[in-house]
């Protein structure tokens, strides 16, 4: 039994830097010789538990309890040094991921240690590469739903979560003791076996875990929706003051379209043959210009005129088709958010297309009955997409781009509508469908 008792003390700090790793891995920046660093320090700590048996060897002592207490709520923040040795990480978020695997690891104890290994198989203690085995198998299926629902939004969490301050960490350690106290109070409960509720302690225990986990899911998809709130609101406000600068941009070119015409006229009469060339190619600019004015809306055709010139600038066709509908219910800076960031997608992913004839963009905004609906369509050669995951953006800095989708689904969104988009038929294919107001 002597080997059974040596594994029971080294599988806790196993376990729970495992678990601690599944959390940290997709929210943290590694610290240079991560690997030996992870390595040294999941070495370390495991050895350290095994001081428990030359500390605590006397369990008849009168203090035994409240000293294998302490002891294993030092050994339990191990993984918050764990944590800063290895990842460059606030002590607020060490702390906080530090309970994140404390309380997944109490739920491999609970459910394996306390109820199948004593309870249920107890036999199982003593086929030790068995109790191993099924030990390992357990926490790793933890570990693969803990990832499964964490991974996501941990990697949205840009690798902080909390910035150090003293009263945040107080209150992260005295909570940190509540839960240690309740679990040790369910533990003792469950040793003791007197009753029904005692006999069921271990899976109060577990529940408490999973439930103390769903809160730090809770908190951390919080802090990320509201992150995310505020970046989409600096963009709509930065959209505001650009739709106002290239609002003074398209006058300023409309105003020397105008005399630019006038002049070509006064040429044209001078009967100069070596500048017909010049002017008929300065006429079909100022055509081209002109006939990006499609609709009675001042707002869209800022925006449409401005992105079809910048569309024959990179030798992209950009076709548009608009009917007469009302948008005067759609704020100036949402109408140039939501149309901007689509063309700019779309401008964005046609010019990674080595094939020419590829770069082409086209735009129908079109009322049916009592919705307006904005179609957005470019040429798509990648992977297919799935439709209720937001492509993710091309650009290198990745945590401070890709925000464009986001912000035409939240503006969507804000006006009763929605959006959706699908990559059938070797098109990406952007939907934007919104109540007419």
């Amino acid at each position: 039994m002597l080997a059974t008792y040596v594994f029971e003390e080294l599988r806790f700090p196993m376990e729970l830097l495992t678990l601690l790793l599944v959390f940290l891995l997709p929210f943290a920046q590694k610290k240079r010789e991560f690997f030996k660093r992870a390595a040294l320090g999941f070495l370390l700590l495991t050895l350290i538990s095994l001081l428990f048996f030359p500390i605590f060897l006397d369990k008849e002592a009168p203090r035994f309890r409240s000293l294998s207490a302490l002891w294993y709520t030092l050994l339990a923040l191990s993984a918050y040094f764990y944590a800063r040795f290895c990842f460059v990480i606030t002590r607020c978020d060490a702390l906080f991921f530090n309970i994140a695997a404390f309380m997944s690891q109490n739920i491999v104890y609970c459910i394996y240690h306390c109820y199948i290994a004593r309870v249920s198989c107890p036999w199982l203690r003593t086929a030790l590469p068995l109790y191993i085995a099924g030990a390992v198998l357990l926490t790793a299926l933890l570990s693969f739903l803990i990832a499964l629902c964490f991974k996501k939004i941990l990697n949205s969490a840009g690798g902080k979560l909390m910035e150090d301050s003293h009263p945040m960490f107080l209150a992260l350690l005295l909570l940190f003791v509540f839960i240690l106290i309740c679990l040790f109070f369910y533990q003792g409960a469950f040793e003791s076996r007197v009753s029904f509720f005692d006999s069921l302690a271990w899976l109060s225990g577990e529940l408490v875990c999973i439930f103390l986990l769903i809160i730090q899911y809770s908190f951390i998809a919080g802090i990320v929706r509201v992150r995310e709130k505020t970046v989409l609101e600096n963009m709509l406000r930065s959209s505001e003051k650009y739709y106002e600068l290239s609002k003074e941009h398209i006058a300023i070119i409309n105003r020397k379209c105008h005399d630019l015409k006038h002049q070509l006229k006064a040429l044209e009469k001078a009967g100069e043959q070596d500048r017909s060339d010049y002017i008929k190619e300065a006429e079909r600019s100022i055509n081209f210009y002109q006939s990006l004015v499609y609709t009675d809306n001042e707002a869209l055709n800022t925006i449409l005129a401005e992105k079809g010139l910048f569309c024959q600038e990179k030798n992209i066709v950009f076709r548009c088709s608009v009917d007469d509908v009302n948008l005067s219910f759609i704020r100036l800076p949402d109408l140039y958010a939501i149309l901007g960031n689509a063309i700019d997608n779309a401008i964005e992913y046609v010019e990674t297309l080595r094939d020419p004839s590829m770069r082409a963009i086209s735009m129908r905004i079109e009322q049916k009955n009592m919705f307006i609906g904005i179609q957005i369509a470019n040429p798509y050669t990648g992977e297919k997409l799935i439709s209720d995951e937001l492509p993710k953006t091309h650009k290198d800095d990745a945590a401070n781009h890709g925000f464009g989708m986001k912000s035409i689904r939240y503006l969507a969104e804000k006006y009763g509508g929605h959006m959706e988009f699908s990559t059938a038929g070797g098109l990406f294919t952007l939907q934007i469908l919104l109540p007419a107001g």
